[in-house]
């Protein structure tokens, strides 16, 4: 078999013909993977639409449950508001004994004062008031830990 010898005009030529296959292999594949990329994307879309749609049914049932509460907590604080404006009655207790009286609210103030002088640093969150009319004193006892008398 004789060798024939291609000139290098030939060779460019059929790498020409081989890379302008390739070129349409390769823009055949790509529309093909388009096309199925499409698709896929479509199936995805359906899939997934139920979902959104329940997610957001529920989501809007949820923003009216919230709205409902809201107005209720709304409601009550208004009531509760109009009945602390309305009339709650502070009153005014007196102690009465022998012919004398003191007012409940002087003699807690008095025992704060009196506690204050011997603990200025401590804080006052607890006050038991002990009226004894008969020795003109009332005793008090402030955070369960501290006790002392004041007269009247």
């Amino acid at each position: 078999m004789p060798r024939t010898k291609k000139t290098v005009k030939e060779v460019k030529q059929d790498a020409a013909k081989v890379v302008e296959e390739a070129k349409a292999e390769a823009v055949k594949a790509v529309e093909e993977a388009k096309v199925e990329t499409a698709k896929a994307v479509e199936e995805v879309k359906a899939e997934v639409k139920p979902a959104v749609e329940k997610a957001k049914k529920s989501a809007e049932k949820t923003v009216k449950a919230g709205r409902k509460t809201a107005a209720k907590t709304t409601e009550k604080v208004k009531k509760a508001a109009v009945k602390a404006v309305g009339g709650e009655v502070s009153p005014v207790v007196y102690v009465q004994y022998q012919g004398e009286e003191e007012k409940i609210e002087d003699l807690v103030a008095a025992a704060k004062a009196a506690f204050a002088a011997e603990h200025s640093r401590t804080k006052v969150t607890d006050l038991k008031l002990y009226i004894k009319p008969e020795e003109r004193a009332a005793y008090y006892v402030v955070n369960e830990k501290f006790a002392g008398r004041v007269d009247f």
